[in-house]
């Protein structure tokens, strides 16, 4: 489960002493979540004034994603008792090619920032005892020939077609990503007309979840019943922050938490004392942006706070099973993220991507 970022945030100033540079002959077993959560939070704290709202949430996406591919292209290294030098450029393109479950403006906000979050874990890799990094002069064309590739891939996959097929037996990718450039000097930018227009109307393809096929609960509650579950949700949520470190509870997964016991109430007939993974994956699904709309701030790992609550709840004793709900909940925390943050990107028009890229 990967926390939200105000929760590691908050573990990031506990024990970043312990991330100083040591001159010792052994590391410290390798933690993955203590590793990205220490990067994620050492990016929010240097980086969230730097960008606007959105880009920095394409921005902190992406370098999650870039943070797994480094381990995983260099696990045995990574968990061994040695220094691990990664290949940045290898795992940044392996990184935009893995992200097939984006809506197409991420990879335009990207742009503006790929230099920065290179030069971000350069920096931070020389301080690590983990790891540090190998790189070659940032070339932006070459990114942005990189991110053009990347959403023609993705268009044909969203038709579901076969990507690895069309390939060999044709040049419509390449084709479509030279559509998709715009030529200014020496300088490439995007079309972006044209890449809205291409999209139009295509769905962005996410993995299927597992459990997310519930049907509302027999007998159905009263509509007193429903208020006292809503009731209920509101002052379980309300101590759930209070008893919680300072901060780590945002305004946002309130409304989240909030709309959980709203939505599985009147959709699917249930009060806290039903709920199970299946019912929570379905609704998560199906109806969970009906009652709770997301804003660009710290989506990335809030998906993983339902889990969280989940335990809090468990121990108020108003769930029961809660390893085996955990145990079934499992990708929705990725799903409900980029499926946030894919409609938020949605909603922005040209111009306000335009504007979003535009250099300061």
């Amino acid at each position: 489960m990967k926390q939200g970022k105000s929760a590691q945030i908050k573990a990031f100033k506990h024990q970043n002493t312990k991330h100083k540079f040591r001159e010792s002959k052994k590391l410290a077993p390798f933690d993955y979540n203590e590793f990205a959560g220490f990067l994620r939070a050492r990016f929010f704290l240097t980086k969230n004034n730097a960008y606007q709202p959105a880009v920095f949430e394409a921005a902190s996406f992406f370098l999650d994603d870039l943070i797994a591919t480094m381990v995983q292209q260099n696990f045995s290294a990574f968990t061994s008792d040695e220094r691990v030098i990664v290949n940045l450029n290898e795992a940044m393109q392996a990184t935009l090619v893995q992200s097939t479950d984006r809506d197409w403006r991420y990879f335009v906000l990207l742009t503006p920032v790929l230099y920065d979050i290179q030069a971000f874990l350069a920096k931070e890799g020389q301080v690590s005892p983990r790891y540090g990094v190998q790189t070659t002069k940032f070339d932006p064309n070459f990114w942005k020939m990189i991110m053009r590739t990347v959403m023609a891939v993705n268009y044909f996959r969203f038709q579901g077609q076969d990507v690895a097929k069309l390939m060999s037996e044709s040049s419509a990718i390449d084709d479509l990503q030279f559509k998709f450039l715009k030529q200014n000097g020496d300088a490439d930018d995007f079309d972006l007309e044209t890449i809205q227009e291409v999209f139009r109307g295509l769905t962005v393809t996410l993995p299927d979840l597992k459990n997310a096929d519930a049907k509302p609960l027999t007998p159905a509650l009263t509509a007193d019943q429903q208020e006292e579950e809503i009731a209920f949700g509101k002052r379980m949520v309300e101590t759930f922050q209070k008893t919680s470190t300072a901060g780590v509870v945002s305004d946002q997964e309130m409304a989240l938490l909030q709309a959980l016991h709203q939505g599985l109430a009147e959709k699917f007939q249930a009060d806290h004392h039903q709920w199970t993974a299946s019912l929570i994956a379905t609704f998560v699904k199906e109806d969970l942006f009906d009652y709770w709309q997301p804003v660009f701030d710290s989506l990335d790992g809030l998906g993983g706070e339902i889990t969280r609550y989940l335990q809090f709840l468990a121990s108020k004793k108003a769930v029961t099973d809660f390893k085996k709900m955990e145990a079934g909940l499992t990708g929705v925390d990725h799903y409900l993220d980029v499926t946030a943050l894919n409609k938020l990107l949605g909603q922005l028009t040209v111009a306000d991507v335009e504007e979003l890229v535009k250099e300061k």
